[in-house]
């Protein structure tokens, strides 16, 4: 059975969607919202009621590989990301998550929060495509071929 949001996240939400210029902003059946920025981020909004927490969390990139795991591991060192951890899902997609508690959860920090969530998701587009080699420039560039390893 879905579970109904509290009249908590409901009024945060709907305070949000002011913000937003999206004035029926509210949680769907199940207590999810979702909003894409830019079409190219879908982030979702949840309650996270055993860390009295609302969770905000964005997809980034396809299934975790090895390489995926290093990296968003080496991302969450030192709290690298300002409190954004890198994750996978149960299905196996790379996500950046990031906690609001619910005691300080107004519509300007929750904006804030998606701001510093989508500025980690840019970041990570950037890092991972940097991770990436070029394979046909590496073949092209004959320096590659004298290099040790």
């Amino acid at each position: 059975m879905p579970t109904v949001s509290d009249p908590f996240f409901a009024r945060i939400l709907s305070e949000l969607g002011q913000t937003l210029g999206i004035p029926a902003l509210a949680p769907a059946e199940g207590g999810l919202c979702q909003l894409a920025f830019d079409g190219r981020h879908l982030v979702q909004i949840m309650e996270h009621g055993a860390r009295a927490q609302i969770l905000l969390s964005c997809a980034v990139g396809g299934k975790m590989d090895g390489a995926q795991a290093l990296l968003a591991a080496q991302s969450n060192f030192m709290q690298a990301g300002g409190g954004v951890v890198a994750c996978a899902a149960p299905d196996g997609r790379m996500h950046l998550q990031l906690g609001v508690p619910r005691a300080e959860c107004r519509a300007d920090t929750l904006m804030a929060a998606i701001d510093a969530l989508l500025a980690q998701a840019e970041a990570w587009e950037t890092r991972s495509a940097r991770a990436e080699p070029d394979v046909d420039a590496l073949r092209r560039n004959p320096a590659f071929m004298m290099q040790s390893v």
